[in-house]
């Protein structure tokens, strides 16, 4: 798992990096210099990412073919245990290249997002659909309102706005604490973010309507201190990190270079020990946008 953030020192005059990882050991790597490494950083970056999925492919084809070959002893309680650790780690690995690839894609502009007509609601609901086995097993009501009928279509792509709700969603989920509560709403509305909402805004795209989802939970909140990293490259807070439940830090900084790419706006209210509300917008579909080619322009 990776440390609240990743440590950079220089050593002396050398052109050596020291990346620092949470229960691990150092792992040292020279710097991007034309003379000693002429692979970019971002290059180097992508290719460890699709590296690692090569391993955790087969580590996942590998526990399946396990649990197979086990049968009624994978029901053991001490093997079930095992096999249910191994494969929670091996999510976070699975979960670790994925963000990274992604930061990758970004950094090389090659994380597309293909606009077209969208119902949110539709989005949302799949979401909430991938959330729900974790939701009763952590013993977390999630709830949610939405007149549907006067819910306009949006633009943008469902695939990267699945990928926004379910890390918001799966994150409420996991950090509030048994017997609380989730509450998700979706309305109508006639600006990108209120005027107190501490936004990046695309001031040309500041007027005309869109659709806000908020997300709401009553789980352990963000320290008032924290909250100006949250949306930073591999933060996690302490609270987060103290919770012993995994992360990468980059899901949020993801999630809102998404929402940016859609021209919309994301933000949050918290209050620590009391819970989090995480609001995101993005625009309604124009009527006259009538072609893909439009949207996307």
């Amino acid at each position: 798992m990776l440390a609240k953030s990743v440590i950079l020192k220089r050593m002396g005059e050398t052109n050596i990096d020291i990346l620092k990882f949470k229960g691990t050991p150092n792992f040292v790597v020279q710097k991007n210099t034309e003379k000693n490494f002429p692979i970019p950083s971002d290059k180097f970056l992508s290719m460890t990412a699709r590296e690692m999925q090569v391993p955790i492919t087969m580590l996942s084809w590998n526990m399946e073919r396990l649990t197979k070959v086990l049968g009624e002893t994978a029901n053991n309680v001490d093997v079930a245990k095992i096999l249910k650790r191994i494969n929670e780690a091996n999510l976070r690995l699975v979960t670790l290249a994925e963000d990274l690839l992604n930061v990758a894609k970004m950094q090389e502009g090659a994380f597309l997002v293909a606009k077209r007509p969208m119902q949110l609601v539709e989005v949302i609901r799949r979401a909430l659909r991938s959330n729900e086995r974790e939701a009763l097993k952590r013993g977390v009501t999630v709830k949610w309102s939405a007149d549907t009928s006067q819910i306009p279509l949006t633009v943008g792509d469902p695939e990267r706005m699945h990928q926004v709700a379910l890390n918001i969603l799966s994150n409420a989920v996991k950090y509030t604490p048994r017997g609380g509560t989730v509450t998700v709403t979706i309305r109508k509305t006639n600006e990108i973010a209120p005027v107190n909402a501490s936004v990046d805004i695309n001031t040309r795209n500041v007027g005309g309507e869109y659709v806000l989802c908020s997300v709401e939970d009553t789980g352990i909140g963000i320290p008032k201190e924290e909250q100006k990293e949250v949306f930073t490259q591999f933060f996690r807070g302490r609270r987060a990190v103290a919770s012993d439940e995994g992360g990468t830090g980059l899901g949020l900084f993801l999630v809102k270079k998404i929402i940016e790419q859609h021209e919309g706006a994301i933000w949050f209210t918290s209050r620590e020990g009391y819970g989090t509300t995480f609001f995101f917008t993005v625009p309604v579909l124009n009527p006259y946008e009538t072609s893909i080619k439009n949207i996307n322009n």
